[in-house]
């Protein structure tokens, strides 16, 4: 009765020695990518470039925006930014093709089609310039 528990508990231990393991050399992997020029993600979701690197100190130097550096500690680097290819060569030129504009013109033209527009005025209406405006003598309100 003992030897099945005791044996959940080895094999647990092994499962989880092995994600931490797995954890680590990935986490040594990302270490070495960090080089200046990186583009990276913080801890605190913030964006940038890697500048500098005082590995003495555990500091790296970001540049988030043109002219705005941030030293932060190196292991708030979470993640380093890979730039994605997109599959299709269209979105390389910046021109769509022919087949989505005319979707998307006549997307457009059914939308604007079935919304009609309301432009009577009610007599009771507040922006109604001849009802309220003048008072009995003919003067204006205003």
């Amino acid at each position: 009765m003992l030897v099945l528990p005791l044996l959940l508990l080895v094999v647990m231990m092994v499962f989880m020695w092995r994600s931490n393991k797995k954890r680590q050399a990935q986490q040594q992997e990302m270490r070495q990518q960090l080089v200046p020029g990186t583009e990276v993600m913080t801890q605190a979701g913030i964006y940038g470039t890697i500048v500098d690197m005082d590995e003495a100190n555990n500091v790296v130097t970001i540049e988030s925006g043109p002219g705005t550096q941030l030293r932060v500690h190196s292991a708030t680097i979470v993640n380093v930014v890979t730039p994605t290819v997109p599959d299709d060569a269209s979105s390389l030129t910046g021109e769509e093709s022919t087949d989505d504009l005319s979707e998307q013109l006549d997307a457009e033209t059914d939308s604007t089609l079935d919304t009609e527009v309301d432009t009577t005025l009610e007599a009771d209406s507040p922006y109604d310039a001849d009802a309220d405006s003048t008072d009995d003598d003919g003067r204006s309100k205003l």
